[in-house]
């Protein structure tokens, strides 16, 4: 899938702390990981076609986590491109953390559909 960016396009990252990169303390929102890098090779490479670019990534979050903040966090912002990056904290928690809850494949794969069904119908990518 080729993903073309046009002047106006809003990108939207979203996830776990590896998106999250302490966004909330970085002046732009972005943190200081991929999404600013993204973010800041585009401006370099296309100054004449500004995009939006939004973070709403959480540190140690899950699947199950994102479900109940999507609608405001991705689709309210009507985002044209959409970068889930999410996974870490489902399967490696458990072994960390003796109490923690371990998602069975199944259900990680059946939450990330319920993130992308919306998504899909309204023609992001």
């Amino acid at each position: 899938m080729t993903i073309i960016l046009r002047p106006g396009t809003t990108v939207v990252f979203t996830g776990d702390s590896i998106t999250d990169s302490r966004r909330s303390e970085s002046e732009d929102g972005l943190g200081s990981g991929y999404p600013l890098r993204v973010a800041g090779e585009w401006g370099l490479r296309h100054p004449d076609r500004p995009v939006t670019w939004l973070n709403s990534a959480i540190a140690g979050h899950k699947v199950m986590d994102l479900e109940p903040r999507w609608q405001t966090d991705v689709l309210d912002a009507r985002p044209n491109v959409v970068s889930i990056l999410v996974g870490v904290n489902d399967m490696g928690w458990h072994t960390l953390d003796p109490n923690g809850y371990v998602i069975p494949a199944e259900d990680f794969a059946a939450g990330y559909d319920r993130l992308l069904a919306p998504l899909a119908g309204a023609g992001t990518g």
